[in-house]
């Protein structure tokens, strides 16, 4: 299950892990906390300008979303429907990062509990949607007791995931996110830093379910 602030969030962060792991036959969740009304618009309009709409924005957003989903092989997609609470300036009423932590993490703990992950990740950068998302993830993850690891993304970190094998399907996901001219080469890995573990599986590692030697309830581990 990967847990993210923001539609594209799930390709640029963690879309190489999600294709890999799919294609090995994992069941893949991706969870999109907020609508990404303040993305830029698909004409270009940032938030503030003329041409800037934000529900026609998220509606934009969500199709490339399960557009880029849909490429990664994602096998479940749930939107949590929070408004993106932008990068600077006033939040507006409701934006994801005014939600209290314990709330969004019970809605999220739900969504464990259903979907029952081995493995979680989320996207750690200084957005303030991004660090909410952090604590709101880590939090559900210790309240369920469900998944055996939580992952942070990182530049430098504890696991690294060789995307050689998908790369092309990561770039094939990053173009269904056109409005927000997500272009450029990407690393052929994925750092991620192991925020909460029960397995005891030595560090530094290759591969999310290292140590992890249980099926899951209703599909086998890859």
């Amino acid at each position: 299950m990967a847990v993210h602030a923001h539609p594209g969030d799930e390709s640029t962060s963690t879309g190489g892990a999600l294709a890999r792991y799919a294609r090995h036959g994992a069941r893949t969740v991706v969870v999109t906390c907020t609508n990404g009304e303040f993305d830029d618009a698909a004409n270009g309009a940032v938030p503030g300008e003329v041409g800037h709409h934000p529900q026609a924005v998220a509606a934009h957003r969500r199709a490339e979303l399960i557009a880029a989903c849909d490429v990664l092989g994602v096998t479940d997609l749930e939107l949590l429907g929070y408004h993106d609470s932008g990068h600077t300036g006033e939040v507006p009423a409701g934006g994801f990062c005014t939600i209290p932590v314990e709330t969004a993490a019970g809605r999220l703990a739900a969504l464990i509990e259903h979907y029952q992950p081995q493995v979680v990740l989320t996207h750690y950068s200084s957005h303030r949607d991004h660090m909410h998302v952090c604590r709101v993830a880590g939090l559900a993850v210790r309240r369920t007791g469900i998944p055996a690891k939580l992952y942070l993304t990182a530049r430098e970190g504890s696991t690294t995931i060789d995307i050689n094998e998908v790369a092309d399907v990561k770039r094939k996901a990053l173009r269904c996110h056109a409005s927000q001219q997500v272009h450029g080469a990407f690393s052929l890995q994925e750092q991620y830093f192991r925020e909460i573990d029960v397995t005891d599986a030595p560090l530094p590692e290759t591969d999310l379910f290292a140590g992890i030697v249980t099926s899951g309830p209703d599909l086998p581990r890859w």
